[in-house]
């Protein structure tokens, strides 16, 4: 993608990441949350259980999703990770 390691770089600034490393912004541009977890590191595509759950916590973050989608996303990241 032309541009897409400069906006990456910009976003992520000098935090940890690697692919896919996401961060959501609201409308202005201003950062809700990343797949950094609490610790620092990226959770890129989340297949371990505190992953999960934090990328399902991303979603809770930024959205105004309900618990009964957010819980049918938990449950397909579950089972799809169950197949790594």
């Amino acid at each position: 993608m032309e541009g897409g390691d400069e906006v990456m770089q910009e976003l992520q600034k000098d935090r940890a990441g690697g692919m896919p490393w996401m961060t959501i912004l609201d409308g202005d541009g201003k950062e809700l949350v990343t797949s950094n977890d609490p610790d620092g590191k990226n959770i890129g595509c989340p297949g371990l259980p505190h992953e999960v759950e934090h990328f399902v916590n991303m979603i809770k973050q930024s959205s105004d999703i309900d618990d009964e989608k957010l819980k049918a996303i938990d449950a397909a990241i579950k089972k799809y990770a169950a197949t790594l």
